[in-house]
């Protein structure tokens, strides 16, 4: 074997191990979440979530500082915000139904984002991604039982929204440096839910239950609980981000969905039923379109 198809060997199996590595910090992250879901609401979740990374990423910043071309101002806004409302509707989900079902809707997002890279960006759809659309949209169907509620939307917006914010940094990479990306996400992350903490009080709204809540100030075990969610997000980006610099990126965003074997352990061990057949199958469904379509790009 030549030096050189051992070394692409090895920064494979490397990128898949910091891959499986970022995808049990995430699920810790859900676990934590989970957690502080007794005590405070989903928007108050997703601030400190967010605040914490804020300090993370202004840190780096301030250590070298940013370049950025600029350009795309409201489009980078824009993945601020609808990144945050994603979040706002992943957490809600969280809290809402088991970790299992709240990461199998999360995957949903390779579906919408081949849809949008097709009407949004123009880009061909494959005969092999149409098929992973209509079996994604299947699995859908099984996961939700045949009966759509409140949260089984939230759990598909949560999908369509990461699917809008992914499209759209497709969009910023030639413009912003990646720090700049992840810190509007994080900025709008504080902002957004501050903002709606301090609105919750003097609104009454079923339709917009997933984005208020009104502020809980944490005490004991919740500030352990908010660090650990702090350091699993914060560390599981990092790890992610440098699986995606090692191996090829159909090899890692396959990998990746090992996070919905971890959040299921997890939730098990928290207490969740077993799933019913029909969401296992769902479940199955989703999962298969994602690898499918990660295989097409």
């Amino acid at each position: 074997m030549s030096d050189s198809k051992a070394s692409s060997m090895n920064d494979t199996r490397r990128g898949i191990g910091l891959m499986l590595i970022a995808s049990f910090l995430f699920a810790l992250t859900m676990v934590f979440a989970k957690l502080l879901s007794h005590t405070m609401g989903s928007v108050e979740v997703t601030f400190w979530r967010n605040a914490f990374g804020l300090l993370l990423i202004g840190a780096m910043i301030l250590k070298k500082p940013i370049n950025n071309i600029g350009g795309k101002p409201y489009t980078l806004i824009f993945r601020g915000v609808i990144g945050t409302i994603a979040l706002l509707a992943f957490f809600y989900t969280i809290s809402a139904t088991t970790l299992s079902n709240a990461i199998v809707y999360a995957k949903t997002e390779p579906i919408f984002t081949a849809i949008l890279a097709f009407f949004l960006l123009g880009e061909t759809l494959k005969r092999n991604a149409i098929f992973a659309i209509g079996i994604g949209f299947i699995g859908v169907v099984f996961l939700s039982g045949m009966h759509f509620d409140y949260i089984h939307l939230m759990g598909l917006l949560t999908g369509l929204f990461s699917a809008l914010a992914y499209t759209s940094v497709r969009s910023l990479k030639a413009y912003y440096d990646e720090r700049t990306v992840v810190l509007s996400f994080m900025a709008s992350g504080v902002i957004i839910p501050a903002g709606l903490m301090i609105l919750s009080p003097y609104v009454n709204s079923e339709t917009f239950a997933f984005a208020l809540c009104e502020f809980v100030k944490p005490s004991g075990m919740e500030w352990l609980w908010i660090m650990l969610m702090g350091v699993a997000a914060a560390y599981g980006q990092i790890y992610m981000t440098r699986a995606y610099f090692y191996a090829k990126a159909g090899i890692v965003s396959t990998v990746s969905y090992s996070v919905v074997l971890f959040a299921s352990l997890f939730g098990i061990i928290l207490g969740d039923l077993l799933p019913a057949p029909m969401t296992i199958a769902g479940g199955v469904l989703i999962i298969l379109s994602g690898l499918i379509l990660s295989r097409t790009k």
